[in-house]
């Protein structure tokens, strides 16, 4: 048989057998599926990506990731060439989001920074999609979070004024350093403008942060399982201080309320947790100018009576 139709009659069957491993229902068959692709080509992208996916020990996969983006760069092995850069990006964020949860902050950092400044870098040749938007997105988020971790405060703040991407880790981020910067008796008054801004973003957040709410059932809307995730990754942020802390659930209750949120018994518990961080009585001034418990209207209304600011 020919060389070329040798090279056609194996990229066919890479095809078909990775088409069985996308539509397989349990992680031991796609390592099975994978593992054969990879007898084929052992520096199959989509495979390597798909196996890594699977496997749960955080040192395995880093491997394997690390071994599929040295072969991104040869379109050879890459089942669509033209997706180079989709790939490359996707691989660097798995990276970065596996040495996270491994808690090595500075490699996590160093593979988030490598794929945002290749989009930077090469914006004119990218072909932004749904997808890889979705990914710049979730690389920006982490490279947040570590920033956070590293209390670096200020390179948070250059960030967020350099970032055009208003989503919920921006205005996290910006407000947890801004607390952390402002002046003691300037914090709260610089720091409601934002807490409002970031509500409205996602309003159910700021109560998974803090336990108000239940995890949602995996067959939720997508959103909601969203901003579930985003909590669950941001929720100790807001433990930089005992006095953030009180004034964050002070806003989030003082929202509740308004917003029908808690009732009956969970109702008059938050109304005591409330004036316990010294919000009850902007709570009476508020329902009183409320006619409505939609939440844009009372996030709007809270935020234009400077609620928080004192």
């Amino acid at each position: 048989m020919a060389p070329k139709k040798q090279t056609q009659d194996k990229n066919l069957r890479i095809v078909q057998l990775l088409t069985m491993a996308w539509n397989a229902k349990s992680v031991s068959r796609i390592i099975s599926i994978t593992d054969q692709i990879l007898e084929l080509n052992s520096n199959c992208v989509e495979a390597l990506l798909l196996k890594a996916d699977s496997i749960e020990d955080t040192n395995e996969r880093t491997q394997i990731l690390l071994h599929a983006l040295s072969a991104v760069e040869e379109p050879k092995n890459l089942i669509n060439p033209e997706e180079k850069n989709l790939f490359f990006m996707v691989l660097n964020h798995r990276l970065a989001y596996t040495y996270f949860l491994k808690e090595n902050f500075d490699e996590a950092f160093k593979y988030c920074e490598q794929a945002l400044n290749f989009v930077v870098e090469h914006e004119s040749e990218i072909d932004y999609d749904d997808e890889l938007i979705g990914v710049v997105s979730q690389l920006k988020t982490l490279r947040y979070r570590i920033l956070l971790r590293h209390e670096d405060w200020r390179e948070i703040l250059a960030q967020t004024m350099r970032d055009g991407d208003k989503t919920l880790a921006w205005a996290y981020s910006k407000l947890i350093a801004a607390w952390a910067t402002a002046g003691t008796n300037q914090r709260k008054s610089i720091c409601a403008p934002m807490f409002w801004d970031a509500l409205m973003l996602a309003p159910d957040v700021p109560f998974y942060m803090l336990g108000f709410f239940e995890e949602p059932d995996d067959d939720s809307d997508e959103e909601v399982l969203n901003d579930f995730e985003f909590a669950l990754m941001f929720y100790d942020v807001i433990s930089i201080s005992n006095e953030f802390h009180d004034w964050f659930a002070r806003g989030t209750i003082l929202f509740g309320l308004l917003s029908g949120r808690f009732e009956n018994e969970e109702y008059e518990y938050m109304v005591d947790a409330l004036d316990s961080f010294g919000g009850y009585i902007e709570y009476q001034h508020m329902r009183s100018l409320l006619t409505s418990t939609e939440d844009s209207e009372v996030i709007e209304t809270l935020a234009a009576n400077k609620c928080l600011a004192e």
